[in-house]
């Protein structure tokens, strides 16, 4: 015999359990995967504001030329007192020549002028004095900052190992797009929303199936063989 109320029962469970994996999901998804960092510096202006909040793909695969990218500064332990983590470009990879001659209008690239077109005020060459060219070793990647004139890059740690180029392994994530993270963000600002919504939904309908299974019908009565029934006596005839 099917229970009284158990379609209610089981849409309320299932609602239930896809609310909690749902929202589960949506806030231990992007902990897991991203990472969330305050951009305290003005190194990345024009393109990243100081105090602005920046998303990074956490263990990238693959560090490419143009990305920006969140490192440790342990690559850079030359003598000086370095704490924490820098944000900073990919100009250069493994195999790249880069290089800088003194009164040049832009650093090269294997020998070809490179087009920066993020950097701030146009100018590639600010705050760099001394000419360096830099065979960057597989593996490694060279940084700069966009904002040359206020970043301490790879071109001030020359004198480090692997001349100022760091690890790719040292690469703690590479920086979501503002598409990107917009799109990140409202994914995951879904999922959460809908979440709640299934575990609200499931409450009602839980009720509903408690109130359905309580309010169980009487039994029927099962006939007795040989039973007679009395009728109360009537006025008798004269």
């Amino acid at each position: 015999m099917r229970r009284p109320g158990r379609g209610l029962g089981i849409t309320a469970l299932v609602l239930l359990m896809a609310g909690f994996l749902m929202l589960a999901g949506g806030v231990l998804a992007p902990r897991l995967l991203y990472r969330g960092v305050l951009n305290t510096g003005s190194a990345m202006e024009p393109g990243y504001a100081q105090g602005a909040r920046m998303l990074f793909r956490k263990d990238p695969d693959e560090v490419r030329r143009g990305d920006v990218v969140l490192v440790t500064v342990k690559a850079w332990d030359d003598g000086e007192p370095l704490e924490g983590l820098l944000v900073k470009r990919v100009v250069a990879v493994g195999g790249d020549t880069i290089a800088y001659e003194r009164g040049a209008p832009r650093l090269t690239l294997g020998g070809k002028p490179l087009d920066e077109p993020y950097v701030k005020d146009g100018a590639p060459t600010a705050g760099t004095s001394d000419a360096f060219s830099v065979s960057v070793p597989r593996g490694h990647v060279f940084l700069l900052g966009d904002n040359r004139n206020a970043s301490l890059d790879s071109r001030h740690h020359a004198e480090a190992s692997a001349a100022g180029t760091i690890p790719v392994h040292d690469v703690l994530g590479v920086a979501l797009t503002r598409e990107e993270t917009t799109r990140t963000l409202f994914v995951g600002g879904s999922v959460i929303i809908v979440g709640a919504l299934a575990v609200l939904a499931s409450v009602p309908l839980g009720v509903a199936w408690l109130v359905v299974r309580r309010r169980r019908p009487a039994a029927p009565q099962t006939p007795v063989w040989g039973a007679v029934t009395v009728e109360p006596a009537g006025p008798a005839n004269s």
